[in-house]
């Protein structure tokens, strides 16, 4: 069975430990449950990511990959999904083919279009059945994070999660983890393989099932024969943000509290968010020309 130090390297676990170490919140009778910490580093994770965004040329981005069906024409986006940077066909050479909405008065149609939180074509089989378009966004939100055991397929493709994890909820929306980051944590057992770890972006999650579809499938599939194989949901971003999220969270949680503290921890997270924005990181967009808005570049014939 997992105890707390199995989870020690989960982007969770130091999140947690972060914050209780800059408030001073003892573990053992503290005020705030994990369930309380996790909720404002998923609150600051947001404002975090805004900050770094704001005014940037390089936004930082999250990325999903959507597959064409035979016969639909709507696709519904995750909850996550913010503004979209750019919506785009990646050929095998590297090259990006970026698609954007005709003008709403194009006789020919729109042909592609973001509406709400779906991505209309106009006819089915528009772009080619079997297809796969890559949208590139801002999060609005962040999926619930959480850490804990997960089983895996032969193929190293698809993940169920257990119905209850360790640390942290569930999420229920429908597609819920779509962009999220899956991360194996840790492989406990007698015998076990694959005890390194390794992160993949969830491509399909269904949430009646709790299976997560990975993209790529894992390089070598961990197993274990009388264990567990450990797991945590991380952000779509989340390289270089731990440490500022958690200082973040400890700061809004010291200023609620009236900490004389909350000086110092505000210095601390103003010193590692000007490092953020001043990196470059985790842009993926390249040459993103296609204008988004309906004006006068998109064609109306």
């Amino acid at each position: 069975m997992a105890v707390a130090a199995d989870y020690t390297d989960s982007f969770l676990a130091r999140g947690l430990t972060d914050i209780r170490k800059h408030i001073d919140e003892p573990i053992t009778n503290a005020k705030y449950s994990d369930a309380d910490l996790i909720r404002q580093l998923e609150f600051s994770y947001i404002l975090v990511l805004g900050e770094k965004n704001r005014n940037a040329l390089t936004p930082a981005v999250g990325r999903l990959t959507i597959s064409l069906g035979s016969s639909e024409t709507v696709y519904v986006l995750p909850h996550t999904v913010g503004s979209i940077e750019a919506i785009y066909e990646g050929d095998s050479y590297g090259g990006k083919i970026f698609y954007c909405a005709r003008s709403q008065y194009n006789p020919l149609g729109r042909r592609l279009w973001v509406e709400g939180n779906t991505i209309r074509l106009q006819a089915a089989g528009l772009l080619g059945i079997g297809t796969s378009i890559t949208v590139e966004y801002t999060p609005a939100g962040v999926a619930r994070l959480h850490h804990g055991a997960c089983t895996l397929n032969s193929d190293g493709d698809e993940a169920t999660f257990g119905a209850s994890p360790n640390v942290g909820s569930l999420d229920t929306h429908h597609d819920a983890y779509v962009g999220s980051t899956f991360r194996i944590v840790n492989v406990i057992g007698t015998v076990v393989t694959g005890n390194y770890q390794q992160e993949r972006t969830i491509s399909e999650y269904d949430n009646s099932t709790r299976v997560a579809t990975l993209s790529p499938a894992l390089t070598t599939v961990p197993t274990t024969n009388d264990g567990e194989i450990l797991y945590e949901i991380a952000p779509a971003i989340h390289k270089g943000l731990d440490m500022v999220v958690a200082l973040h969270a400890a700061k809004t949680i010291a200023q609620i509290e009236g900490l004389g503290r909350a000086v110092n921890i505000q210095k601390a997270y103003q010193e590692a968010v000007r490092h953020v924005r001043l990196s470059a990181y985790y842009s993926n967009i390249q040459d993103a020309t296609s204008p988004h808005s309906d004006n006068f570049d998109n064609r109306r014939y």
